[in-house]
């Protein structure tokens, strides 16, 4: 699901509880009453965010720098992805569509709370928690049935708010520089030396898979087509485009978005990957990554990198010196054929 759909979603979520019983233009004696808040929650008081999905759960926990990651593994959610989650889960407005006499849930199970297909718990300041459950969809698909544990009170909620909840677990925001991508779907690596001139600094070394299968190098400051590889050596190569294994988030936010602090510039030096891939109505398409490779780190172990996706906020990453070296090396040393 792309990254329009996902914010068509949210901002479908967001004007369907909060503006479903508003009409400006009415009567002041005419407007429907305010529709009541399933919860209200600052995002100010959120510490960490779990949700479980039909049995599989996700954990998101806020960092002293203010950004969200992984509770798991420390990695910066998708910033397409995740932007909006958390003030989607400051509580939507709802409607009851139930009679004064149904208001209290009598039977879980006859709203399928008793076994609900999603549960989510906001942890919030001061050790509290609060865990709201969404059970069966209303018989037009527009609603979910919604209780907070703890209290009787029976609620619709929007799907769409729903939906975008359990993509959390269903499409796991993760960032496209830590998926770990199948060899077969890569079909690019363009290798970028540091330059001082990048905007009219043509210098590019880049590899690519024809359609039928065939890897050719072409330098571009030499060549017009591309060669054949050794297909020895690039065959040890492949492997490492799968992901920087071995990546890890040094600085999860950069509030100015200046990473000069970590020799990261326009000038850097530059790794692409891109890769094949296919929507759910199956179509495909080609998308990538670029990473901006900075200072080696004091320990030399890894490499200060960024990268450059959409969005702000960018985490300072450090990539291990191996994968770096042994894809920039590729500059010095380029894999031709032998003829």
């Amino acid at each position: 699901m792309s990254f329009k759909i996902t914010i068509l979603l949210i901002i479908l979520a967001v004007i369907a509880s909060v503006v479903y019983f508003v009409n400006p233009f009415a009567k002041e004696e005419d407007k429907a009453p305010a529709s009541p808040w399933f919860y209200q929650v600052s995002t100010d008081d959120m510490r960490g965010i779990s949700v479980t999905h039909l049995g599989k759960t996700e954990s998101f926990v806020e960092v002293p720098s203010g950004a969200w990651v992984f509770e798991s593994n420390g990695i910066t959610p998708d910033h397409n992805r995740w932007a909006g989650v958390s003030f989607l889960l400051g509580g939507p407005q709802t409607r009851r569509d139930l009679s004064e006499t149904r208001i209290l849930i009598e039977d879980p199970a006859e709203y399928g709370l008793d076994n609900p297909h999603t549960i989510v718990r906001i942890t919030l300041t001061f050790d509290r928690t609060l865990e709201f459950r969404l059970g069966d969809t209303t018989t037009d698909g527009r609603h979910h049935y919604g209780q907070i544990t703890g209290f009787p009170q029976l609620f619709l909620i929007v799907s769409a708010w729903g939906d975008v909840l359990s993509r959390l677990i269903e499409e796991p925001p993760i960032p496209r520089w830590y998926v770990q991508r199948d060899i077969d779907s890569i079909v690019e690596l363009n290798v970028y030396p540091a330059s001082d001139n990048p905007s009219e600094d043509d210098s590019l070394l880049e590899f690519k898979k024809s359609d039928d299968g065939i890897w050719k190098v072409r330098d571009h400051l030499i060549e017009e087509e591309g060669q054949d590889v050794d297909l020895a050596r690039w065959n040890e190569v492949l492997p490492l485009l799968s992901r920087p294994e071995g990546v890890s988030v040094h600085v999860h936010r950069v509030d100015d978005n200046d990473y000069t602090e970590w020799g990261i510039s326009e000038k850097s030096a530059g790794i692409e990957i891109r890769f094949e891939g296919i929507t759910e109505r199956g179509t495909l398409f080609t998308d990538g990554m670029l990473i901006s490779i900075g200072n080696k780190s004091p320990d030399g172990m890894g490499y200060y990198a960024k990268s450059n996706e959409d969005g702000y906020h960018h985490p300072v990453l450090l990539i291990p010196s191996e994968w770096v070296e042994t894809l920039q090396g590729l500059y010095d040393n380029v894999p031709y054929a032998i003829q």
